[in-house]
């Protein structure tokens, strides 16, 4: 692990401006719009492990998603400056590196209704020479270092690639990766990978690198949800999954800002994904919960009276992912938060000015909206 204490400079939640080239439109996750009001925020810093440790850090924002949790005042809606954004976008199958491309899909982005998660589909149907797929990312392109954790159920289908994964440039990555093809009788496998100039040097295949990794699991990662997670230090990378360490990276370590990515997807290719899947496969995410660090500079955090924030918490303990509580299905005809017509989102306004929209005692409830 991580062998130097590391101290962050705090600052609270903020927002910048999301710059990937290939996003056409976007989907918000939204927040009510009572929510979007506050600028509250209930800890100035969040202490990583006890201070007397190699692996101590403080980190000054944070970032906790819960996708199984319903809120009926959520709407469909398309305003700038929210947590999430769902990606759309085609690569073709020369882009792609494989015998198909990919194409992102809003549809592919589902609600669960039944308080399961977020689905990220890839479909089995193959359109124009691609393979539908799901990608969502932070609409903060600000994240530099920190602690980043997903619950998460992966799919039992054969030929795909469910990911959890920091994004500046195709050099400077962090990868939490699951195929498929890997899961089953007893051969349970994450791979742990970091795409850094050696691996681009090398075709952009992380495998012959010192950073790559593949840890065998002691469970199937598709029968139920466990926590995955990262933690990013100037130097040095921490991999753990269900709160117990798997791996630590000491070269190519990423040293720009960039987005938080959970992608689910395939390109048919024999050498990683596989595929393409014979049936649609879901992976499902239950919840994120992110601690970090902005390369935009200090945003005032203040609590619900208006006043400073000077508090440091802890960031809570983690182990393996609860599993979400099924709920009924609503019945045909109830009314029930969702869409109410269409929403596009063609591009990105400055959102650097909503602060504090995540509190730390309370997670923000979140909905999913798409082009209809």
């Amino acid at each position: 692990m991580c062998d130097k204490p590391r101290l962050f400079i705090k600052t609270c939640i903020r927002y910048a401006m999301p710059t990937h080239s290939s996003v056409r439109a976007t989907l918000l996750l939204a927040l009510s719009s009572a929510r979007q009001t506050l600028a509250a925020c209930s800890c100035a810093s969040y202490i990583l492990n006890a201070t007397n440790t190699s692996e101590h850090a403080i980190f000054t924002e944070t970032l906790e998603t819960d996708f199984t949790q319903p809120n009926p005042s959520l709407t469909w809606d398309s305003t700038p400056g929210l947590s999430w954004q769902a990606q759309t976008y085609n690569v073709t199958p020369a882009a792609a590196r494989g015998p198909y491309g990919k194409a992102a899909e809003l549809s592919n982005v589902v609600l669960n209704p039944q308080g399961q998660g977020l689905e990220l589909w890839v479909r089995s149907q193959v359109l124009e020479s691609m393979l539908p797929i799901a990608e969502i990312a932070t609409a903060r392109t600000d994240v530099l270092y920190g602690s980043f954790r997903v619950g998460m159920k992966t799919t039992a289908v054969n030929g795909t690639c469910g990911a959890f994964f920091f994004y500046h440039d195709d050099s400077q990555e962090i990868d939490v990766e699951v195929l498929s093809r890997q899961q089953g009788d007893g051969n349970n496998t994450v791979n742990l990978v970091l795409q850094s100039p050696a691996s681009q040097s090398a075709g952009f295949d992380a495998a012959g690198t010192p950073g790559f990794v593949p840890y065998g699991l002691g469970f199937d990662p598709t029968a139920e949800f466990h926590e995955y997670r990262y933690d990013w230090l100037p130097g040095c990378v921490d991999m753990y999954v269900d709160g117990a360490w798997m791996h630590s990276f000491y070269d190519g370590i990423p040293d720009s800002p960039g987005a938080i990515h959970l992608i689910h997807w395939s390109n048919g290719g024999p050498g990683w994904s596989g595929g393409p899947p014979t049936e649609d496969a879901v992976l499902t995410v239950s919840y994120v919960k992110a601690y970090f660090n902005s390369s935009s500079g200090p945003s005032q955090c203040l609590n619900d009276q208006g006043t400073a924030v000077t508090d440091t918490c802890n960031i809570p303990a983690d182990g393996q992912a609860p599993q979400p509580t099924l709920r009924p299905s609503v019945p045909s005809g109830t009314p029930s938060a969702g869409p109410t017509g269409s929403a596009a989102q063609g591009g990105a306004a400055n959102i650097g000015k909503i602060k504090g929209l995540v509190r730390m005692e309370a997670v923000a409830f979140l909905a999913l909206a798409w082009l209809a």
